[in-house]
């Protein structure tokens, strides 16, 4: 069941990021002849009336078909509703609205999320490591960290934030011991640490480990609201800032993941509830929103570079052109679907067993 809820997750975020450019599309004046959910041989269709929606085979992305789009299929003396016809700046809205509903979707998923309860691990002491900072304070397992320097405390996450912006300083926890408040002053130790992104910090160290114990944290719709307007800046300022290191080689390109494992982290998040998911989904969100702004042609950032160019030319970079970077753009779109697999079958163990599965067989 887990795997048909990454699946659905997935085509979920498809869904949005077409709905994007149909919208758009619809808004401007553009018509619209087919919206495909997936790639390959058609599924299932259905033709209301102008647009056709399909359900294509391949459910590992999709497509807005617009009338003219196609250099092959234009007809000059037919332009009412053709995309090629739309002014510079109609074209560009309708490229851009596919990730920009990917962003905001994000936004809508984390205050879903922030709003019915999200799952994680309270402030409860779980164990105090020797000689630790904590340890010289007196604190123990089963203590509950209530406030660091009067800074109200609800989770680990609060707890680590706080805690490393004190490194070599005094700080005065108060935490809950049998119901009741104790308070404890010492010196924050320092210690440098790498972060996710490899960059290495000194920051300060408590020295405990998490009880594992879970809590769900709620919020007002429009506290969840705020909220999921600063988390979803915050993704995205993270996620452009892990390709930039990426391209650095500051972060090993092994991180780089593939649709096996956004189904498979989809598929556990939706088996710890729905807020897990929801928040899952809009990290997914953004960085598939991001990635389509890269200005990699036949990629929607592809599409916008080549109208900011007609835009500031005034007139459209030659067709022969457009078709050599795409080209281009769908071999490097290649390399890396390929490079991403081969890490989700290293990562999930799929190139050991085949190995040893051959192996075996020469045997």
């Amino acid at each position: 069941m887990g795997l048909v809820y990454g699946i659905l997750g997935l085509v979920i975020m498809i869904i949005i990021h077409e709905f994007g450019h149909f919208l758009a599309a619809r808004m401007v004046g553009v018509e619209v002849t087919r919206f495909s959910v997936g790639f390959g041989p058609v599924l299932l269709k259905y033709k209301p009336k102008v647009t056709e929606y399909a359900l294509s085979l391949i459910p590992l992305g999709g497509y807005v078909k617009m009338k003219g789009e196609e250099v092959d299929e234009r007809d000059e003396s037919d332009t009412k509703g053709a995309f090629f016809a739309q002014p510079v700046w109609k074209r560009m809205v309708i490229v851009f609205a596919g990730p920009f509903f990917n962003i905001l979707s994000a936004i809508l998923f984390f205050a879903i999320a922030y709003y019915i309860g999200v799952p994680t691990l309270s402030s409860e002491i779980g164990k105090v490591q020797p000689n630790s900072s904590a340890y010289e304070m007196g604190i123990q397992p089963k203590d509950t960290v209530v406030s660091i320097n009067s800074k109200s405390i609800k989770s680990w996450d609060d707890l680590s934030k706080t805690i490393k912006l004190y490194p070599n300083k005094k700080v005065e926890i108060v935490v809950k011991r049998n119901g009741k408040l104790l308070n404890f002053n010492a010196k924050i130790q320092g210690k440098e640490r790498t972060d996710f992104l490899g960059y290495k910090k000194y920051v300060g160290v408590l020295g405990v480990v998490p009880s594992g114990s879970i809590i769900k944290l709620k919020y007002s719709p429009i506290v969840s609201i705020e909220k999921g307007i600063n988390k979803t800046v915050y993704v995205t300022k993270v996620t452009l800032e892990g390709i930039v290191r990426l391209i650095e080689r500051a972060i090993p390109s092994s991180n780089i993941g593939g649709p096996i494992m956004i189904v498979d982290i989809a598929s556990k998040a939706a088996q710890s509830g729905l807020a897990a998911f929801l928040m899952f989904a809009a990290i997914i969100s953004i960085n598939l929103g991001i990635l389509n702004l890269l200005p990699i042609p036949i990629l929607d950032g592809g599409h916008l570079m080549f109208f900011t160019i007609e835009a500031i030319r005034k007139k459209p970079v030659s067709e022969a052109v457009q078709v050599n970077f795409q080209k281009v753009g769908m071999a490097l779109l290649l390399a890396l679907m390929i490079f991403a697999f081969l890490n989700d079958f290293n990562r999930y163990g799929v190139t050991k067993y085949v190995k040893n599965h051959i192996q075996h067989i020469a045997k």
